[in-house]
């Protein structure tokens, strides 16, 4: 009979430890069923679980990776050049179409000019003539600068540069 009790005893003992690990290999299927349902964030994720086994606790480190599926996004398209021009002095443009959204780059250069220093002024004006209220000119005075104006509302435009300097300006929309 005590071989019996100590053959029983073993198997329980066993038979705890097997339930543990049964419940900690459960609750890992868990966390990461949990994390992959989630799947709108990349992350790494470190979670402690407590677990029981042979009425001893223990805490197991798990990490869950989720990763998130990349959707394609509507492809943009790559602005065309609709006016290049370099120039010095005072220039009235051809005229150019552009859409809603259109960007003026200019740049001057003042420094060969004979006090280093000199204006450099872009008139935006529509197809019939008047001038464009919507898409402000450009104005300044120094020795150089570069910069780009971005203009949303489109149309039939030209340009009118007035400088003494070098200047350069192109309109991509």
């Amino acid at each position: 009979m005590d071989a019996f009790k100590k053959s029983l005893g073993s198997t329980m003992g066993k038979l705890v430890a097997c339930g543990g690990c049964l419940f900690l290999v459960i609750i890992g299927i868990v966390i990461m069923a949990a994390a992959s349902s989630n799947a709108s964030k990349s992350s790494s994720n470190p979670t402690s679980v407590p677990a029981k086994a042979d009425n001893s606790t223990s805490t197991i480190q798990v990490t869950s990776q989720t990763t998130t599926k990349a959707t394609a996004s509507p492809t943009q398209a790559i602005p065309q050049t609709l006016l290049d021009l370099t120039g010095s002095g005072t220039k009235t443009t051809q005229k150019f179409t552009a859409a809603s959204d259109w960007d003026l780059n200019w740049s001057y250069d003042c420094t060969n000019f004979s006090s280093g220093t000199g204006n450099f002024q872009v008139f935006v004006y529509q197809g019939d003539g008047t001038m464009s209220l919507d898409n402000a000119g450009v104005n300044q005075l120094g020795a150089k600068d570069t910069n780009v104006e971005h203009y949303h509302t489109g149309g039939t435009f030209y340009l009118e540069v007035n400088s003494e300097c070098s200047w350069h300006i192109t309109a991509k929309g």
